[in-house]
């Protein structure tokens, strides 16, 4: 395990870090919501109160292939060069991972400058509160 604990690996792996001040701006659920939801609403980072917003072209660059796949399949069912069975296995390989993108592969971007005096306050309650488990 790495110093921070499950929290740090989940902010890791969810790509949840702050691009100004590099702590934990969101949960995993709220950017999820944020994904699907409204791509370029930003919202303030829970640590340091500073503006981020989901990537809307690394949303689009996960979503498109999906869709592409989608049309693919309703083109070949209709021209039965696939089975239907086939055709949904496709569906759901390729659904899983466009989620899989959606949830690890989307980073948070700034929105704005970065204050340095708000990144050196959160950083030092960060500091002074421990790590999180």
């Amino acid at each position: 395990m790495t110093a921070g604990g499950p929290a740090t690996l989940l902010a890791n792996a969810f790509r949840l870090r702050c691009p100004h001040c590099g702590l934990q701006a969101m949960s995993a659920g709220r950017k999820w919501r944020l994904t699907m939801a409204g791509w370029d609403q930003p919202v303030a980072c829970q640590a340091c109160g500073q503006q981020v917003q989901v990537q809307s072209f690394s949303v689009m660059a996960w979503t498109a292939p999906f869709i592409f796949l989608c049309v693919c399949a309703a083109v070949a069912l209709a021209f039965r060069w696939m089975s239907v069975d086939w055709a949904v296995a496709l569906l759901v390989l390729s659904g899983l991972v466009a989620l899989a993108g959606l949830l690890f592969g989307i980073p948070l971007g700034r929105k704005g400058r970065t204050d340095e005096q708000l990144v050196q306050r959160a950083r030092a309650a960060a500091s002074a509160n421990g790590p999180r488990a």
